[in-house]
């Protein structure tokens, strides 16, 4: 285990910034409109893909002898940036709505950016794991990225 510590501290990073993902998620679910399906989708794409990586990632510390976190909390990177996020979230539009998720996902693609310099030996298979997951993200950025420009001129 001993060898292992900074890489599990480092998957142990991820896994906090997927619950506070999937916690900024769930709030941006229950903040907009019924009516915004398309909206409630990709914000339930971006909790089961969490969901999906926090399980992955656990498995992985499991497999290297540590002992996998098993929710959100301070620690987490991205924690004060889901609860900022609920505080922007007053005026309940798209857009604002749209905005705060994406910067979220900024926030998240860095923290993937830091586990993949790690200074811990990471292997390739959990690199590969890591890039996977960070492409997934980054599409995700996009999308949303995407649906807050529509929103912009929408809202003209």
């Amino acid at each position: 285990m001993q060898n292992n510590e900074k890489l599990v501290q480092a998957l142990n990073e991820l896994v906090h910034i997927n619950y506070d993902r999937v916690f900024g998620y769930e709030k941006a679910i229950e903040e907009v409109d019924a009516s915004d399906v398309d909206l409630r989708a990709l914000f339930n794409r971006g909790v089961s893909q969490s969901r999906k990586y926090v399980s992955e990632l656990q498995q992985t510390i499991r497999g290297l002898g540590g002992e996998p976190v098993t929710d959100s909390t301070t620690r987490g990177k991205l924690f004060r940036v889901w609860m900022d996020f609920k505080s922007t979230l007053m005026g309940k539009d798209r857009k604002s709505i749209l905005d705060s998720c994406a910067y979220g996902e900024e926030a998240a693609l860095k923290a993937y950016d830091e586990a993949l310099q790690t200074e811990a030996h990471l292997p390739d298979n959990i690199r590969i794991s890591i890039a996977e997951h960070k492409q997934t993200l980054k599409s995700a950025h996009h999308a949303i990225q995407e649906a807050a420009r529509v929103q912009e001129v929408l809202d003209k």
